[in-house]
């Protein structure tokens, strides 16, 4: 019987059909109409006034809200897919071979950009904003936990924050129990003979700190399947039902577990809750060219800006740590997949390929650590790259027609964008071809740039900073990919030619950098600033003295001007800076007092820096305190919980009318879980942390910022090699020089002589 008002399944089968071929009826339009030919005046209008109108749109907030945000990016899209059929059908002219293969190479190159721009567009449509739910009174009613911090080879003292932290979480005690998973202790490392004295010491110190901690330390026989295969057999011997990773550098805030486990009580079908991971410290790049303070970091664009999108297509993804999984559909998938060396994002395309949920919280509950060097940093980009290029070539096949399209679409642009290397490398050289070579890479005139190319550069760069400019300024993301680009190639190549070979390899943290050095990674950026930098007198010269090609000439000029840019930017990169300190100070403002025992009274101060060996604050001037007096700081975090830290002061330094005093936590060991407490344990302190530096700011100052910074880390750059170069001088080829002029200088003599006895 059908009820008045009720459709049958026939009716449900043919309304989804009529939508889908509505849909499909819509796009084949849409893209007939972005591949219709245009006069220049049509073309003028359409492409610039889109432009416009973008610029204008950015402005309304309006259209950050559906179905409005639709529009805006179909506009973006309209614009990008006019660039690219003039870009296919207009200037792939043959005019040798040499010139044909570069000319390709440069096309596909844009080819690649530009699908990885449509793929953004995508995922991007409509960004989710989870709220969190809170836990219900009865704790009975709770599901139980287990927290799982493997660990390698990293420094004790990094573990034990984390455990520590870990220990303090505000739920139930009876309901979570903590794993210290150690593979830097395993039999067969105790066993080996190189390796023994390091593994038992690590083996003891790591079981020690454990069960001071009130955690559970765990170990296996050998290290195989490296994390994935740690985290697999810690599975078998622990029973809760939800599982929280986190990596041993990612300490959790005491309200992880209450901001994301009723989640799992609302959803059966929820498998996967990922959260941001928030960095500490700067990475290689945003110290060496002095950027953390002032502009938002690399990966704020991912958690904040692209992973919210992934959210809408229920394709947000596992990354590793700070996630919390369900532990029997982590269990049906038979655990951490060990397939590719980025075994969190391949659990959990398994996951979504069995038809469960995931989630993105967008609230930071961990604080972690960036590589240290730039050695370190392309360690792990290689890892990323590899693992996720693996994933598209021996899991994606199999597992995509499982999925939704927009979740098959989600991984494979996660996937294919490890690609950009080739495409920065070919952007970098290609205006160097032409003007060094006489390559004709990019056939095309001043007029058709005008109304073509520039629309869509323009057009890219202004709905980058729509979606993202809160979180990423224009040309940083290009930095990076274009820092990276060479030295991803080689690994990324090699997973091409053997799918299975790639290695995991621990990302190491903690490292000191004694002394400012140039890294020897500097070297093939050296090479390119030296080809781009050469294009740029021959361009004047072919100005003048070949008037037929002027449009290409003008073109590839302007070209080179921004490559030099970048390339001056990405040579800054390159000039390590020392770190010597071991904890990261991180900014905070809240209210709160000091207290003098000496002077028996008490004082309104404003904090202003943190880390877990002090506090830094600012107080009315004059104040009475003293350097080396011993204080009480009464503090509160953002939950309202009180501290009182029995501390030193250090120094005092006057600002203008107001006192900046540093102090020293005292009894450290003693108040140790106390300190973890207060400076790990409060997530709002980050979250203020992150909207501090979320901040959209002009194009124009963003420009004069990039050259700013670029000129800056250039000039240590180039200091420091020439530095390097006197000291090869000095050290070896005087040495030389000296040892063959004697040598020459002996020579002669004992020709004299000769002379002198034959004579």
């Amino acid at each position: 019987m059908i009820f008045p008002g009720t459709k049958t399944f026939d009716q449900e089968k043919a309304l989804h059909t009529f939508l889908y071929i509505t849909l499909a009826c819509s796009l084949l339009f849409y893209l007939y109409l972005a591949g219709t030919y245009l006069e220049v005046y049509h073309q003028i209008i359409t492409g610039w006034g889109l432009l416009l109108l973008l610029i204008i749109f950015a402005k309304i907030e309006l259209f950050q809200r559906q179905p409005y945000r639709s529009i805006y990016l179909l506009m973006a899209l309209f614009i990008a897919l006019r660039y690219w059929f003039w870009r296919s059908f207009e200037t792939l002219i043959y005019t040798g071979p040499v010139d044909y293969v570069a000319m390709m190479s440069l096309y596909l190159a844009e080819s690649y950009a530009i699908t990885i721009h449509i793929l953004g567009i995508f995922i991007a449509i409509w960004p989710l904003k989870r709220e969190i739910i809170p836990l219900p009174a009865d704790t009975s009613t709770y599901p139980t936990v287990d927290i799982f911090i493997p660990t390698y080879t990293e420094p004790i003292d990094i573990v034990k924050v984390t455990v520590a932290a870990a220990a303090q979480i505000n739920y139930p005690k009876d309901r979570f129990r903590i794993f210290v998973m150690d593979d830097g202790g395993t039999v067969a490392r105790r066993n080996d003979a190189r390796l023994a004295g390091v593994a038992w010491e690590r083996h003891y110190s790591l079981r020690r700190m454990a069960d001071e901690l009130g955690a559970t330390y765990i170990t296996r026989e050998t290290n195989s399947c490296a994390k994935a295969g740690n985290i697999n057999h810690t599975l078998k011997h622990s029973k809760g039902e939800i599982i929280l990773i986190l990596d041993c550098d990612h300490v959790p805030t005491k309200d992880i577990l209450q901001n994301t486990v009723a989640q799992f009580m609302k959803d059966k079908e929820l498998a996967l809750i990922q959260t941001p991971h928030f960095f500490i410290n700067p990475d290689p790049i945003e110290k060496n060219l002095q950027t953390f303070s002032d502009a938002p970091s690399e990966n704020e664009m991912f958690y904040r800006g692209i992973h919210p999108g992934l959210d809408f297509w229920n394709a947000s993804y596992f990354c590793g740590s700070a996630a919390l999984l369900r532990r029997e559909y982590l269990e049906e998938v038979g655990g951490i997949s060990v397939e590719s060396i980025t075994e969190d994002a391949e659990t959990t395309f398994y996951i979504h390929s069995k038809g469960y949920k995931s989630m993105f919280i967008d609230w930071p509950m961990v604080c972690g650590l960036s590589p240290d060097t730039f050695d370190d940093f392309i360690i792990q980009r290689s890892r990323w790259a590899q693992g996720m290029i693996q994933i598209l070539m021996l899991v994606y096949p199999k597992l995509a027609p499982r999925m939704s399209i927009p979740q098959a679409l989600c991984y494979f642009n996660s996937c294919l964008f490890w690609f950009f290397g080739f495409a920065r490398i070919l952007f970098y050289i290609a205006p160097a071809g032409f003007l060094l070579f006489g390559l004709k890479v990019y056939n095309a005139s001043v007029m058709q740039v005008i109304i073509y190319a520039l629309p869509h550069l323009f057009g890219s760069i202004v709905l980058m900073n729509f979606l993202y400019g809160k979180y990423r300024w224009p040309f940083f993301s290009e930095l990076y990919e274009t820092v990276e680009s060479v030295f991803l190639i080689p690994p990324i190549l090699g997973v091409v030619i053997k799918p299975k070979s790639p290695t995991f390899k621990v990302t190491p943290k903690g490292a000191n950098v004694d002394v400012d050095f140039l890294s020897s990674f500097a070297t093939p950026f050296y090479y390119l600033f030296a080809l781009i930098l050469a294009g740029v007198p021959l361009a004047v010269y072919k100005y003048i003295h070949y008037p037929l090609y002027r449009d290409v000439i003008a073109i590839t000029f302007f070209w080179t001007l921004f490559n030099l840019m970048m390339a001056l930017a990405s040579i800054g990169a390159f000039w390590e800076r020392h770190q010597l300190r071991q904890q990261h100070r991180v900014w905070t403002k809240s209210e709160g007092t000091v207290f003098s025992p000496r002077l028996n009274e008490s004082f309104a101060i404003t904090t202003e820096d943190l880390s877990m060996t002090g506090l830094g604050f600012i107080m009315p001037y004059p104040c009475l305190l003293a350097e080396g007096e011993d204080v009480w700081l009464k503090l509160q975090d953002s939950y309202g919980e009180s501290y009182s830290f029995h501390s030193s002061i250090q120094r005092i330094l006057k600002r203008g009318d107001k006192l900046f005093c540093g102090s020293e936590f005292l009894e450290q060991e003693k108040n140790y879980s106390h300190i973890v407490r207060f400076v790990y344990g409060d997530s709002i302190r980050w979250m203020n942390l992150w909207e501090r530096k979320s901040k959209p700011t002009s194009a124009f100052h963003i420009i004069t910022y990039f050259i700013k910074m670029g000129t800056r880390g250039s000039k240590e750059s180039f200091r420091g090699m020439i530095v390097l170069m006197l000291a090869l001088i000095h050290n070896h080829l005087l040495p030389f020089i000296k040892d063959k002029y004697q040598l020459i200088k002996l020579t002669v003599r004992k020709k004299e002589a000769l002379k002198g006895i034959s004579w």
